[in-house]
């Protein structure tokens, strides 16, 4: 499987592209490096040693590929705010966008060949993920670390112009390399930036390895003790899911997050804003006395969707949380970021206690509904159906989005159009004009 595998990603290209597939590629592009850029103030990992070569993308350099993959992979999932596929409900630019950074600094390439092995990571991850994650994810264990750790390596092969054979074979070495539970979103716990930050790394040391003649297993997913047998009991065919390393739909389907909490929250808020601008113009002056939230069963079970408080460890903690996404809106009256990292408020508090999230089989992923109910009986009722297509940053709305990001990290709209421009001119210059765009 491995090999055929590797022979399909071999052939995917930029140019081999459709029309939107590209544009969404620069437009993910954009937007990662922007909430990495945006990324320190929820940062937890400390900073590599400084020094010189690599970039930092909250400012600086160190000498190490692997340090500053490691590092921005973690500053670019800090707000959880980086680009992420709902079918395969992992993040995929978040792990491979930082390991090709690095490793397109320590070697000339165009900007082409850059997005060739990014196309490479989004396809390889989603195929990889696409029927799995359903499985795999009720269990704990974290798609991001599974499958994108395959689909960075993979990445960095192609970069390095590995044939397919190695490329199978630096894919077989990182299938026993990234591991992680989604633990850390019920315990408000740290790991989910060093998930990402692990497999960056990662994605870089096993292309080396292979390199260096170090063999990765033939039957490393498809062997009776391989990746899929081991993780889901059961040993799939290639032709079973060859379909899903569709590197067009892989990063058409890749959601932009317009807030900085998990992707399934994101419905919740957007909804939430709404409801609070009527309380606001309707109901002024009442006291909220309950909160319905319904949500698609799976997205509800998903692990910290359901934290319910009355003790908020941490920003990790809030963001999943659904009950407080929707309080921390309906408290400010609109969405607040510094009420995920600063104590929690009494109102807050309130809020999240009053509030109930609840299971609709008639709602899809991204879709919610929302109930409030005031002080004297009043109700508001709100529905929002395919929020993803709503919630949508796309070339015509993304610079007032972008430019936010760069000025929370005190960067001015100067350097954010410096990057926009560099990212956009990619497919025609060479790497090094986006390296000291984002530099500069």
């Amino acid at each position: 499987m491995i090999d055929e595998i590797a022979q399909g990603l071999r052939a995917v290209s930029w140019q081999a592209l459709s029309e939107a597939a590209r544009r969404k590629l620069l437009l993910c592009l954009l937007a990662n490096l922007s909430v990495a850029v945006a990324g320190r103030s929820a940062m937890r990992l400390p900073r590599p040693p400084a020094g010189t070569g690599h970039l930092l993308l909250d400012g600086g350099q160190t000498g190490s590929a692997r340090e500053a993959a490691f590092y921005n992979a973690a500053l670019m999932h800090a707000r959880t705010q980086d680009d992420f596929h709902p079918i395969g409900n992992l993040h995929i630019a978040t792990v491979v966008l930082p390991a090709l950074l690095a490793e397109a600094e320590r070697r000339q390439v165009s900007g082409e060949a850059f997005l060739d092995a990014l196309a490479v990571g989004y396809a390889a991850s989603v195929g990889l993920s696409r029927q799995f994650s359903p499985l795999s994810t009720p269990h704990g264990l974290r798609s991001t670390c599974l499958y994108t750790s395959l689909g960075a390596a993979a990445a960095v092969a192609r970069l390095r112009d590995q044939d397919a054979r190695a490329l199978a074979n630096t894919m077989a070495l990182a299938s026993q390399s990234a591991f992680g539970t989604t633990q850390c979103w019920r315990d408000g716990s740290d790991e989910y930036q060093l998930h990402t930050a692990n497999a960056a790394s990662q994605a870089l040391l096993c292309a080396e390895l292979s390199e260096a003649g170090v063999v990765g297993g033939a039957h490393a997913l498809d062997g009776v003790c391989g990746f899929y047998s081991a993780l889901m009991g059961q040993t799939p065919a290639f032709e079973r899911i060859a379909a899903d390393f569709d590197a067009d739909a892989a990063i058409v389907e890749s959601v932009l997050k317009r807030y900085p909490v998990s992707g399934i929250c994101q419905p919740v808020v957007r909804l939430a804003e709404r409801l609070a601008e009527k309380l606001a113009s309707e109901l002024a002056g009442r006291r909220v006395l309950q909160v319905l939230i319904e949500m698609n069963p799976f997205e509800m079970n998903y692990p910290g969707t359901l934290n319910a408080g009355p003790e908020f460890h941490s920003f990790s903690d809030r963001l999943m949380s659904a009950r407080f996404c929707a309080a921390s809106v309906l408290e400010a009256g609109r969405f607040d970021f510094d009420a995920f990292v600063r104590p929690l408020s009494a109102e807050a508090a309130r809020l999240v206690a009053a509030s109930d999230v609840r299971a609709a089989e008639d709602l899809g992923t991204l879709s919610c509904r929302i109930s409030v109910t005031t002080e004297g009986g009043q109700r508001l009722d709100g529905e929002l159906r395919d929020g993803g297509r709503e919630l949508a940053i796309e070339w015509d709305t993304i610079d007032a989005w972008t430019r936010e990001l760069w000025e929370a990290a005190g960067r001015d709209a100067v350097a954010c159009e410096r990057a926009r421009q560099a990212v956009v001119s990619l497919p025609r210059t060479p790497f090094a004009e986006l390296r000291d765009a984002l530099r500069a």
